[in-house]
């Protein structure tokens, strides 16, 4: 035998033991799949996507293993690669996912609805709806910004919009939370009212007498934040108490998806790479209009 080589029996030795490691690994995790592949993707170059978020890539061929037979994350975490933009549909609208931090569980959303660069005017969007039972909720480090739209009754002019007005006859305010006189009585008499979430810190320096419409646009720009809770309960939280990774699966002709438990012991690296084409956040205006 030459120096190095390992011996017939050596090698079957360490076949026998890796696969009787993976199936004591497959036995600990409820039905664990035979494919422990969990990517992480890129969608452009500024957001680190993976567990429990991930790609639903419409554009992948229908022979792709990574779109169409399986994917690891949870179903209320799927985002959308939008020219080169992470977006998260939600009930309410589609959000443009800034950053995610994943020791903290937090998520960084832009409302496309009132996403501009340009604009002095505040785009008034929708009330922020997430999916029943979904793990997403507002933090503590969110705050919330209230409009009174097209009331018929004559408000305080400090939290006047004046660029929201309409026919003359009916006015729109703004209000932050903790401001005072906040007129919630007369939601009536207005034709919405809505309560849009944004970084609290965005709204920092804007008392002292300033006009809260000073601070509404930059802190409608800057968006807000999403925190996620794991999944305790059902399948899923017991795959992930027995060091697994939740997805789902479906078999060849593109049958119903059902759940799956993945070993997270072996992650593979899938780098979604589109076509260069201009970033959603890049033009002057974003407005999809309210939901």
């Amino acid at each position: 035998m030459m120096p190095g080589e390992r011996s017939p029996l050596h090698v079957l030795l360490f076949v026998f033991s890796s696969l009787a490691a993976a199936s004591a690994a497959t036995d600990r995790i409820p039905n664990a799949t035979a494919s422990s592949t969990c990517p992480s993707y890129r969608c452009g170059h500024a957001v680190d996507i993976r567990y429990p978020f991930w790609i639903d890539d419409a554009n992948a061929s229908a022979g792709s293993a990574s779109s169409a037979s399986h994917h690891c994350g949870y179903p209320s975490l799927r985002l959308e690669c939008r020219r080169d933009t992470p977006v998260l549909p939600l009930p309410s609208g589609d959000y443009a996912v800034t950053r995610i931090l994943y020791g903290d569980r937090t998520v960084f959303l832009l409302d496309l609805g009132v996403f501009s660069r340009s604009n002095t005017c505040p785009l008034v969007g929708r009330n922020l709806s997430l999916p029943a039972g979904s793990p997403l909720s507002l933090t503590a480090r969110d705050a919330n910004l209230t409009f009174f739209v097209h009331c018929s009754f004559v408000g305080i002019p400090a939290h006047l919009v004046a660029c929201l007005e309409g026919d003359g006859r009916h006015h729109s305010y703004v209000f932050r939370d903790g401001d005072e006189l906040t007129p919630r009585g007369y939601a009536g008499l207005c034709q919405d009212v809505i309560g849009m979430p944004v970084l609290r810190r965005s709204l920092l320096g804007a008392g002292g007498g300033a006009s809260p419409l000073d601070a509404v646009v930059p802190a409608l720009n800057m968006g807000f934040e999403l925190s996620w809770r794991p999944v305790e309960d059902g399948e899923c939280g017991r795959c992930e108490r027995a060091g697994g990774l939740c997805g789902r699966r479906r078999g060849a002709g593109h049958g119903p998806w059902t759940f799956a438990c993945f070993r997270a012991a072996a992650t593979a690296a899938w780098i979604a790479q589109k076509s260069p084409r201009r970033p959603l956040l890049s033009a002057d205006t974003q407005h999809t209009g309210p939901a």
